[in-house]
């Protein structure tokens, strides 16, 4: 199953968008697809139509994806993630064993308020600060999602961290990492995060400064 683009983009204000998708298999296959939440996104429901179509190969369907109500009240963008699942026909050849596989294609769907312009680098909008001696704070107060790798390095000492526990940070989210036993957040100057465009592709890696603000990070 091949989506025509690597993320679903759904405008609040629209209240509905669509995509086609590719069967690139040289065998019929029936194609679920299904819409899945992630945390702070289950107040919006959006419901795939078709749910379930078959594909012939080389096959397109298109697929919608409606809000199944109004959510002209929002003021920030909100994740999900869409799956497309190709599922092969059973084996017509009675007695004999043959192994067959589900094929999944999983992409990200931005749910965005009405008016909401995208900005081309939400990363820009990051904060870190210190959050005590061994801690550094991850900030989004900005409405849009901000997609990036979840390792990061620490600046100028070029060590490894785990900044995430997923690969995105969401409006108004605040992510605590705790640092590596032999850094304190005091030496710690910038971080160096590897961020993707609001399409999914990686662009170059981008530098954030940790500032002392660490009496307000909680």
């Amino acid at each position: 199953m091949q989506p025509d683009t690597t993320i679903v983009l759904l405008s609040a204000g629209e209240g509905q968008t669509q995509m086609a998708v590719k069967n690139t298999e040289t065998l019929p296959l029936l194609m679920n697809v299904a819409v899945q939440d992630l945390p702070g996104s289950e107040s919006l429901t959006v419901l795939p139509l078709p749910q379930v179509s078959r594909l012939e190969p080389n096959g397109r369907q298109v697929v919608r994806f409606v809000l199944t109500e109004p959510a002209g009240g929002i003021s920030k963008q909100y994740l999900k993630r869409v799956s497309f699942e190709g599922i092969p026909p059973r084996n017509p050849e009675e007695g004999k064993a043959k192994i067959t596989l589900n094929v999944r294609q999983t992409i990200p769907m931005v749910i965005s308020p009405k008016g909401l312009e995208q900005h081309p680098e939400p990363w820009r909008k990051l904060e870190i600060v210190r959050a005590g001696a061994d801690a550094l704070q991850v900030r989004n107060d900005s409405p849009f999602v901000v997609r990036m790798k979840a390792d990061a390095q620490l600046k100028p000492m070029n060590a490894e961290v785990a900044l995430l526990k997923d690969s995105y940070v969401l409006p108004g989210e605040k992510v605590t990492v705790t640092l590596p036993k032999d850094v304190k957040a005091a030496q710690v100057q910038a971080v160096r995060i590897f961020p993707a465009s609001p399409w999914g592709f990686a662009v170059e890696p981008y530098e954030i400064k940790v500032s002392d603000n660490a009496a307000t990070a909680s």
